[in-house]
């Protein structure tokens, strides 16, 4: 059975609500499976949240468990992946509520904590290609996004979240979302019109995803 990354597709959607099932049912296998398929997402998004390996792990390992003690009450879910993120996501700010004395909103209009996403450079460009000051200079134009820009852009462009699901895990509106879009890449294709002729062809499928992506 093979879904990830396209759960919103007819057979992807099928497969994983049908895996979902055979969890909620007791299958031991099927929740190893759900494990076995989401755990480099959670912990990449886990990173991103609190920049703490052990944490993270931690934090996946106690939703597991819960899940699995607390399969006789939950639900149907539209999407597996964004229900994980969103769960993780809840349970990481607890954990990290409780070793902080104050919390900033990530932006005016949020009322959730403040998280500090960051970028790693080879996800954002080709390692050789970091020495160019163009590229560097883009690289930290993403990292100067806010925070919740860089949020929704992680989740959308390099997890392959639907708007719906990206709700789901932020619990912000439809078009809190597409605002938070538009800033950014309004943001970084004013550094790409100034920097145009220094563009590789490596990057361009990357790039493309920003500015005509949404």
């Amino acid at each position: 059975m093979t879904f990830e990354g396209r759960e919103s597709t007819g057979n992807g959607y099928a497969e994983s609500r049908q895996l979902w099932e055979q969890f909620l049912g007791g299958d031991l296998e099927a929740w190893e499976r759900i494990f076995t398929l989401f755990y480099k997402d959670l912990y990449g998004y886990g990173l991103k949240l609190s920049a703490r390996p052990e944490l993270t792990k931690d934090c996946i390992q106690e939703l597991f468990v819960v899940l699995w003690e607390r399969r006789d009450h939950l639900d149907e879910v539209q999407s597996i992946k964004a229900y994980l993120l969103a769960s993780l996501r809840r349970k990481l700010l607890k954990r990290l509520k409780k070793k902080r004395k104050h919390f900033t909103s990530l932006e005016q209009e949020d009322t959730s904590h403040s998280v500090d996403i960051q970028f790693s450079p080879e996800e954002l460009i080709i390692k050789r290609e970091r020495e160019n000051s163009k590229l560097q200079a883009l690289y930290e134009a993403f990292d100067a996004l806010p925070d919740r820009q860089k949020e929704v852009l992680y989740l959308k462009y390099f997890n392959g979240m639907s708007y719906e699901e990206i709700q789901e895990i932020l619990e912000i509106s439809y078009q809190s979302i597409r605002n938070h879009i538009y800033r950014a890449v309004k943001r970084l294709r004013n550094i790409l019109n100034e920097n145009i002729s220094e563009i590789t062809i490596s990057l361009l499928p990357f790039l493309f995803s920003f500015l005509f992506g949404i």
